[in-house]
C-alpha cells in the first residue's frame, strides 16, 4: 500500500535523475572517448549510471553465483527479461564489463544515442529484415574485439505477464560463432519494481542468479537449437523455484 502511494513521487525522482545522469555521464563519455579512445573509464561510468538509477528507484539487487564468473573473460549473458530494470541491474552488478542490444529508436535521443554508439552498444532494427543480421554481427565483432561481454535477452522483448517466453536462436548463434561461453541468468522480482507497460516505478527487491557458464568450444551451427534449449531449461527451472 505504501509503495503504491509513493510510486508517483518515486517515479518522478527516478526519471529526473535518469535524465540528468544520462546527460552528464553521456556527455562526459562522448568527449572522453574522442580524446582518449582506449580509456578504461567507460565501465565505471556505466556502472555509476546504472547504480544511480537503482538507488533512485529504490531497487535492491542481490546477486547469486558471482563466483562462477572470471572477471577477465568475455561472455554472452542470456536469460529472461521482465522489466526495464533488468539492464541497469546487470550493468550495475555484474563484475565484467557488458554491452547490450538496444532498439534503433533510442539512438535518435540526443546525447544518449551518441553516447551509446561511442561505447559500442549494439543497435538493432526489427524492421530491417535479413540485412540487420550482418550489421548486428559487425557491431558484435567490435564489442568482442574490445574484450567485452554481451547481454542478450533471447525472448526478444519483455514478458508482459512475467511468464517465460520461447527463446530465439540469435544469442546462441553469436556465442557459437565467436566461441564465447554462454551464461544463463535468471531474473526475479524486477517485474514488481517496474511492471512492463506501467509508467509507475514501485521499487523493491530484484534477484539475479548467475548459473554455470556453458562453453561453446567445438560447437557449430547445428548445435544452436540444443544450446538454446539447454539454457532455457536452466533458466526456467530456477525461475519457477524463485517464484514459488
Amino acid at each position: 500500500m505504501v509503495r503504491a502511494i509513493l510510486s508517483p513521487f518515486l517515479t518522478l525522482v527516478a526519471i529526473a535523475s535518469l535524465g540528468l545522469s544520462t546527460l552528464i555521464l553521456g556527455s562526459y563519455l562522448i568527449v572522453l572517448l574522442r580524446i582518449f579512445p582506449r580509456t578504461r573509464q567507460v565501465t565505471p561510468a556505466m556502472r555509476l549510471w546504472a547504480r544511480l538509477f537503482l538507488l533512485t528507484t529504490a531497487t535492491r539487487v542481490t546477486v547469486e553465483g558471482l563466483e562462477r564468473l572470471d572477471p577477465r573473460a568475455s561472455y554472452v549473458f542470456t536469460g529472461n527479461h521482465i522489466s526495464n530494470i533488468d539492464i541497469p541491474a546487470m550493468v550495475g552488478r555484474l563484475p565484467v564489463s557488458v554491452r547490450f542490444l538496444a532498439k534503433k529508436e533510442l539512438f535518435a535521443v540526443p546525447v544518449l544515442g551518441r553516447a551509446m554508439r561511442a561505447i559500442h552498444i549494439v543497435e538493432t532494427d526489427r524492421k530491417a529484415g535479413p540485412m540487420a543480421h550482418k550489421e548486428i554481427n559487425e557491431q558484435v565483432s567490435r564489442v568482442i574485439a574490445e574484450g567485452l561481454s554481451l547481454v542478450i535477452y533471447p525472448e526478444g522483448t519483455r514478458s508482459r505477464n512475467a511468464e517465460l517466453m520461447p527463446f530465439k536462436k540469435g544469442a546462441f548463434r553469436i556465442a557459437i560463432d565467436n566461441g564465447m561461453p554462454v551464461v544463463p541468468v535468471t531474473i526475479s522480482g524486477s517485474d514488481r519494481v517496474w511492471k512492463p507497460g506501467s509508467k509507475l516505478i514501485r521499487g523493491g527487491r530484484v534477484r539475479l542468479v548467475i548459473h554455470e557458464p556453458i562453453a561453446t568450444t567445438g560447437m557449430t551451427q547445428p548445435d544452436i537449437g540444443d544450446l538454446r534449449d539447454r539454457v532455457r531449461a536452466v533458466v526456467e527451472e530456477s525461475y519457477l523455484a524463485l517464484r514459488s
